[in-house]
């Protein structure tokens, strides 16, 4: 009985030590995009779900992108447009889990720019993040609704942040997409800062793209990984559920509190605000339906000749499987 209940202990103990399933996981840095997916490690959710995640930090949606492409990261916190695109060059690419129903996006003119609407952009100059990236889709995407052509004014690349804002604060812009807590930010500077259209509300969301749930940022893998690996990508989704609940039942000050300093722009205002407009645009489900996948292929299709051309099979393009 004395070696059966000591071979029963280390079979307890053996169990308990052995390593959980890994995951090699590309992100960008924290910001109110992408929380749920930081806040997962940083809550010990992947680690509850029998998960060793290795988050590899990589500037730029792009090169998420290409980790997962190359196979250095098994799966990445990327955009749901960036399924699309990939389907459009016969990729295999699937988002598996949606974290936000709206890009976050606001595009704003500059201060004493006398610019009152999207139609007075024309002959202007917009900032997007950079020439080619989802912020040009979406400003091409609003001129369009304006009746304008894109080719009616200039684009110039202005990058994130805060760089965008000085960009825009100085007037070396006549308006710009800004992201997040960019927005809030500036506007706290510059209270007469002019709003021309803003997805970071529901009404907001639905007055540019017509939907309720615009996918935005989620987590993507190829679909072969997907396909051998069912049981991790249940877990992960599992994971980011959780984190997603977390973040809705929690105040802005306890999410920000979770944020390690390093991570943080130093405008805890700022921030506190950001995150309080962008918590009611989280997912609560993590799915994303037809409906919402037509609205962003729509978008896409507007701006880019790969996407207007290919026959896309939408379904192809995301998975709810892995979701309860």
């Amino acid at each position: 009985m004395k070696g059966f209940l000591f071979a029963a202990c280390m079979l307890m103990l053996g169990c308990g030590s052995r390593p959980g399933a890994e995951v090699r996981l590309a992100l960008q840095p924290p910001s109110t995009n992408n929380y749920p997916s930081h806040m997962a490690q940083w809550l010990g959710f992947y680690e509850q779900e029998g998960l060793h995640v290795t988050i590899s930090q990589i500037a730029g949606a792009s090169k998420v992108l290409e980790a997962v492409l190359g196979a250095s990261a098994d799966a990445g916190g990327g955009v749901y447009e960036q399924t699309i695109q990939m389907a459009a060059e016969g990729r295999d690419i699937v988002s598996f889990v949606s974290m936000q129903r709206s890009p976050n996006f606001a595009l704003v003119a500059a201060p004493g720019k006398g610019i009152n609407s999207v139609a007075a952009l024309r002959g202007k100059t917009a900032g997007v993040s950079s020439v080619g990236s989802p912020s040009q889709f979406y400003l091409n995407h609003l001129l369009r609704a304006a009746g304008m052509q894109p080719g009616e004014l200039s684009t110039a690349s202005i990058g994130m942040a805060a760089t965008a804002m000085v960009t825009l604060e100085r007037g070396q812009v006549d308006a710009a997409i800004l992201f997040g807590s960019a927005i809030t930010a500036l506007r706290a500077r510059r209270p007469d800062l002019v709003v021309l259209a803003d997805t970071r509300t529901p009404e907001g969301l639905r007055a540019v793209f017509g939907v309720d749930d615009y996918p935005s940022s989620c987590l993507l893998a190829r679909g072969e990984w997907l396909r051998a690996n069912p049981a991790t990508a249940r877990r992960m989704t599992r994971a980011l559920l959780r984190s997603l609940a977390w973040i809705h039942e929690h105040s802005a000050n306890e999410i920000l509190a979770r944020v390690p300093a390093e991570f943080r722009v130093g405008d805890a205002a700022a921030e506190l605000a950001a995150i309080r407009t962008a918590k009611p645009m989280y997912s609560i489900d993590g799915r994303i339906r037809p409906e919402s996948a037509e609205a962003v292929r729509r978008v896409l299709a507007g701006s880019l000749e790969s996407v207007r051309a290919a026959h896309i099979e939408l379904a192809r393009t995301y998975t709810n499987e892995f979701l309860p």
